[in-house]
């Protein structure tokens, strides 16, 4: 992986003004989140404005021929209020669907039962379709009732006499539509739901997205924390302990030389794990996955990694101990071998900050089948004026450590024994492994 990242930090396309696309990413998910919301929001006013001409004209058409009827004296006046209140509960089902359909198949069953309501039974099945469709839209099963029992009373009255549709062709198509209307509403419905499911798909997906670019900023804050912010932190101890060193007894220049090339080296793998961060938030630096493992190549990098901080403690002045036995399993965790990586720096930046200057320390990595354990032991400093116990709490980077660790199965334990600090870390190296620890 350090491999990848130092391939990664040498190509120039880790710098984010050669990838223009890539700011542009968050942008172009949000436009498509706003499109999205605003093409259902116009389906969802389509869908209303279509029922609501379907209503205006159903109450537009039997109102003028309700009028029209009465001008000519085919229905009474009992029978054309009964169609105004019909027209009226049409539109009350606009809001209140339920209600306005159990009131009209109410209302349709008294016109068709009582004679003097029975001539508006025609004119009223425009407005009682209406209701019925509105009803089913709301509740399929409820509108489906409404319908059966409106044809039910319908059939009663033709029985009993009250009603004749058989005498007018123009009344039994008028009729057809009140076994058609919950067919429609039921269409209706069907359409909503399936609006509604594509909806809470896209809804799904904006939240994948946003815990996949949380995920990217929480790796970006903690590659910052252990690879940048690490590194510069020895950077500034190892100049100062230069300018301490050097303050009677200059340097010759083969030694000076040796030293800014050192410092370069860091300043330049520092600047190499800044673009790895850029790639992390534009998202153009590729994961690593399970399908990239490399057990003896991903062993190598950790031992050069481990004695990378060992060299870099030992030009501070300390004697270090190091070493990393053992190889990784054939079907390792990337993520838990990631941290173990992370701990190597978190660990060497601790020693190089909080340990007695110029004295003995040792850092140890043991790699098994199952797991993997890091240990460490270093001599407080004493002469900061800085009580032990706050030293042990100070900073952020081992309580995000063992978080990580913890997620992961793990456990992170640290002791201090008078001016002796001491550090143990298991770590499971198996993904399935993660339950048994």
């Amino acid at each position: 992986m350090k491999q990848r990242d130092a391939a990664y930090a040498d190509d120039p396309c880790g710098d984010r003004a050669s990838h223009p696309h890539s700011a542009a990413d968050s942008d172009d998910s949000r436009n498509v989140r706003t499109a999205g919301t605003t093409n259902d929001g116009m389906r969802n006013t389509v869908m209303d404005h279509l029922t609501a001409v379907i209503v205006a004209i159903g109450i537009g058409l039997t109102l003028t021929f309700a009028i029209m009827a009465l001008a000519a004296g085919a229905v009474a006046i009992p029978a054309t209020l009964a169609i105004i209140v019909a027209c009226a509960l049409t539109i009350v089902a606009y809001w209140h669907p339920l209600f306005a359909g159990c009131t009209v198949t109410l209302a349709w069953t008294c016109t068709c039962l009582v004679p003097p309501l029975a001539g508006g039974v025609t004119l009223m099945a425009l407005p009682v379709a209406c209701c019925v469709m509105l009803a089913a839209r709301r509740n399929t099963r409820h509108g489906f009732m409404m319908a059966g029992a409106q044809l039910m009373a319908l059939a009663v009255g033709t029985v009993l006499g009250v009603v004749r549709p058989a005498d007018d062709f123009a009344a039994m198509a008028m009729l057809v539509t009140i076994p058609a209307a919950p067919v429609a509403g039921l269409l209706m419905a069907w359409k909503q739901r399936l609006d509604d499911a594509r909806e809470a798909e896209r809804e799904l997906e904006r939240r994948r997205r946003a815990m996949r670019e949380q995920e990217r900023r929480s790796a970006a804050a903690t590659r910052i924390h252990d690879r940048v912010t690490n590194r510069l932190a020895y950077l500034i101890l190892r100049i100062g302990n230069d300018q301490v060193e050097w303050a009677d007894d200059s340097p010759d220049t083969a030694r000076l030389r040796a030293e800014l090339a050192d410092l370069s080296a860091v300043a330049q793998g520092v600047l190499d794990e800044t673009r790895n961060v850029i790639g992390i938030l534009d998202g153009s630096r590729p994961p690593v996955t399970e399908a990239d493992a490399d057990p003896a190549g991903e062993t190598a990098m950790l031992r050069d990694h481990l004695a990378e901080a060992a060299n870099r403690l030992e030009a501070l002045g300390f004697t270090v101990n190091a070493d990393c036995s053992g190889m990784l399993p054939q079907r390792y965790d990337v993520d838990a071998v990631n941290v173990l990586h992370d701990l190597i720096d978190e660990t060497g930046n601790n020693i190089a900050k909080h340990a007695q200057s110029r004295t003995d320390c040792s850092i140890h990595v043991m790699l098994g089948d199952q797991q993997a354990i890091l240990t460490s032991c270093n001599r407080i400093r004493t002469d900061s004026g800085i009580p032990i116990d706050d030293v042990l709490n100070s900073g952020t980077g081992l309580r995000s450590k063992a978080e990580r660790i913890h997620r992961l199965g793990g456990t992170l334990d640290h002791t201090a024994h008078g001016a002796i600090w001491k550090l143990s870390v298991r770590l499971p190296l198996r993904a399935d492994s993660h339950a048994s620890f």
